[in-house]
């Protein structure tokens, strides 16, 4: 992944695409700053799990950027941090959506045998270790939470 972002970085560099640039960049820092707090050093390389949950984190926050900006009126804002969400997602694993995501709950929910929204914990547990980090969280609770109801 390392080598891929520095490569995209490069790239975009070279084609004077400043916008691209500075995400990749931020995204760079982001990945290295996580290889120091994992003890790896600058020059670390993090496994696939942690360097995906760092896009992660990253999509996740301008995802909510987007939200309270345009709470607040501001599309303008909130159409740039759309913009870094495009530059970032390739970085991330296929999610499951729709269909799929339901198919995929459904499934956890006979596995585990739940029953009810208690049983929610299990249903994400399951989840997790059935698709690893290829769904999102949030809407995967709202799902269970309406299959479970």
């Amino acid at each position: 992944m390392l080598d891929r972002l520095q490569a995209d970085l490069k790239a975009s560099m070279l084609a004077k695409d400043a916008a691209k640039t500075m995400v990749l960049r931020m995204a760079l820092a982001a990945y290295k700053n996580e290889a120091v707090a994992k003890g790896l050093g600058p020059q670390g390389s993090l496994t696939e799990a942690d360097a995906i949950s760092v896009f992660k984190r990253l999509v996740k926050s301008r995802e909510d950027s987007v939200e309270q900006y345009m709470k607040a009126g501001h599309p303008g804002r909130a159409a740039s941090e759309q913009a870094e969400i495009a530059v970032l997602k390739p970085y991330l694993p296929a999610m499951l959506e729709g269909v799929q995501l339901e198919a995929a709950v459904r499934e956890a929910i006979s596995t585990t045998g739940a029953s009810s929204k208690k049983d929610m914990g299990q249903v994400m547990k399951a989840l997790q270790a059935q698709h690893g980090s290829a769904f999102d969280g949030k809407a995967a609770s709202q799902l269970i939470g309406t299959i479970l109801n």
